[in-house]
Formats: structure tokens, C-alpha cells, sequence
């Protein structure tokens, strides 16, 4: 090997297969992550809830950090959508004389989260040497990588509650609960809407073009 002249080095083509691989495998695990992220539901197991045909509006609650997370605006969303979802399953409103009582609770809590740090490297560690007139082998430092610094960042989580009360024993028969970051105001809307629509979808009746439900319900009391 002539002075100054490097070392030649080979690249490694399973070794970079390997590590594209491993890219589609984090990116696969964080949108599952994303997707696992959907509402969770409690329910009173004695509860005959083919019987709640009827139903009326109860006392809500709201505790938000920002007056832009508590208006009318969001009060119609939530009840729209509850109501479109209740009508698809037969079950309408009655003021006078409901089955149960619907109602929601709403909450946003500043959190903190922990991102970036991670770092991957890959290189070619093993590789040819040359010294003229023979050739010999040697292990090389890997080189090459990417990562991010460690960040830390707070964010608004919220908090969707949906709560069905029996009105003739007054007691919680079944909940519905959704979290997630409401930061982007420009789409709380969607959000919310998506929200309830992940609650309702783990209602014990299904609509007239039944869901599969999901019994990951846990029992109340």
C-alpha cells in the first residue's frame, strides 16, 4: 500500500439490507403504536342494554386548561355525533321519559415527552487489506449512523369521557374513554369526532351494519 493510500474498502450489501430493514420495522412498530392508541370501554356486565332504547342528555362536565378547548362549537360536535351514532343502532332521544342518560366529561393536562436519541450505526467491519504483493485481512471501525439529540417537549394531552347512566337506578352502566395530543387546534374538530366515533364503536349494541365488537370491556363494580 502506497503512503497516505487508504485502506479499500467493501461495501457490505446484506449489511445495508439489513439496516433498510430495520427502518421499515421501526417505522411498522410506531404506526401500530399510533393505531393501538383507541378508546378503552368499562361496562356493567348485568346491564341489558338491547333494553336502552331511549335516552336524554345528562350533566356534563369540562375542566381544560384553554378556552379554545371548551366552547359551544365542541358541546355540538361531541352531542352530534353521539346522537348520529346512537341513531344508527335505533336508539333515539326522549327528553321526557329516557331509558339512560347520556353524558361526557372532557380534560386536558399538559404533559412531557422524550423524544430523538436514539442512534443506529452500521458499517463495514470487515474488509480487505492490501499490502503489495500480498493481501491480509483486518477488522475496520464502522462507520456511518444516524440519530437525533434527546428533546423534550410538552404538549396538551386531552381526555373524552362518555358516560351512560340507567335513569331508573342512577347507576354508571357503561364508559367510554379516549386520550390523545390535542396541540393541533386546527383539527380538534376531527378529533373529536373521531373520538366518539372510536367510543361508539366499542358500544355494546352494534348498529344495522354491525361492528365487531371488541370484548376488551372490563366490568364495573
Amino acid at each position: 500500500m502506497n503512503k497516505g493510500q487508504q485502506p479499500q474498502r467493501y461495501i457490505d450489501v446484506n449489511n445495508l439490507k439489513a439496516m433498510k430493514k430495520l427502518k421499515l420495522y421501526m417505522m411498522a412498530a410506531l404506526l401500530l403504536m399510533i393505531a393501538g392508541s383507541c378508546a378503552v370501554t368499562d361496562m356493567d356486565r348485568t346491564a341489558d342494554f338491547n333494553r336502552y332504547r331511549t335516552f336524554a342528555w345528562g350533566k356534563s362536565e369540562v375542566e381544560v386548561t384553554n378556552p379554545v378547548y371548551n366552547s359551544g362549537l365542541i358541546t355540538k360536535n361531541i352531542k352530534a355525533t353521539v346522537e348520529k351514532e346512537f341513531s344508527k343502532r335505533g336508539i333515539i332521544m326522549d327528553k321526557k321519559d329516557p331509558d339512560f342518560l347520556v353524558s361526557y366529561h372532557t380534560y386536558t393536562e399538559q404533559k412531557q415527552e422524550r423524544t430523538g436519541g436514539g442512534y443506529y450505526g452500521y458499517g463495514y467491519p470487515f474488509y480487505p487489506m492490501r499490502f503489495y504483493p500480498y493481501y491480509a485481512f483486518g477488522w475496520g471501525f464502522p462507520y456511518g449512523g444516524w440519530g437525533t439529540p434527546p428533546r423534550e417537549r410538552m404538549y396538551t394531552e386531552g381526555t373524552l369521557i362518555i358516560d351512560i347512566t340507567d335513569k331508573q337506578t342512577n347507576e354508571l352502566v357503561w364508559r367510554g374513554t379516549v386520550k390523545g395530543n390535542v396541540d393541533n387546534v386546527g383539527a380538534l374538530q376531527k378529533q373529536i369526532a373521531k373520538g366518539v366515533k372510536a367510543i361508539m364503536k366499542k358500544y355494546p349494541v352494534p348498529t344495522d351494519e354491525p361492528l365487531k365488537i371488541i370484548p376488551d370491556e372490563k366490568v364495573i363494580g
